[in-house]
């Protein structure tokens, strides 16, 4: 089987114009406890969370063969086949910890925390599209 190159483009361009939405409101400083900025910022996360995890399905599925059992599992092995480096997974994998938590028990999730997350990990979904389009590029050299 093939990557579907036109549907991982569609998940890049998904995941680049949530986190330039993310960076908007952190440059804008409008994440705030409790304010409705940190509620859209919540939503984001949740979309770059599926439209990662879709990505990394669809090229397991595809390239290698594998199936994923979740978020936390396709991340997991994205690293394990190399897709993402494991620098990229380490700080990735508690985001997909977290994008569980912000689903399941979004009511204990501690606000300032999250903020603090968010200023951390504001180039980690650039990151994760390079690192995605360099693997692509390197299965083309093949």
């Amino acid at each position: 089987m093939k990557v579907d190159l036109i549907r991982i483009k569609s998940y890049l361009a998904e995941i680049t114009r949530n986190s330039e939405e993310l960076k908007a409101l952190l440059a804008a400083n409008e994440l705030k406890p409790r304010s409705i900025a940190l509620k859209a910022a919540k939503y984001i996360i949740i979309e770059l969370a599926e439209a990662m995890s879709n990505t990394i399905q669809h090229i397991l599925a595809k390239e290698k063969g594998v199936a994923v059992s979740g978020y936390v599992d396709a991340i997991v092995k994205a690293k394990e086949h190399g897709i993402i480096s494991d620098q990229l997974f380490q700080r990735l994998k508690p985001f997909f910890d977290f994008r569980n938590s912000l689903i399941h028990r979004y009511w204990q999730i501690d606000d300032n925390l999250l903020i603090e997350n968010i200023k951390r990990g504001r180039n980690d979904f650039d990151q994760f599209s390079e690192e995605v389009e360099a693997y692509l590029q390197s299965l083309q050299g093949l």
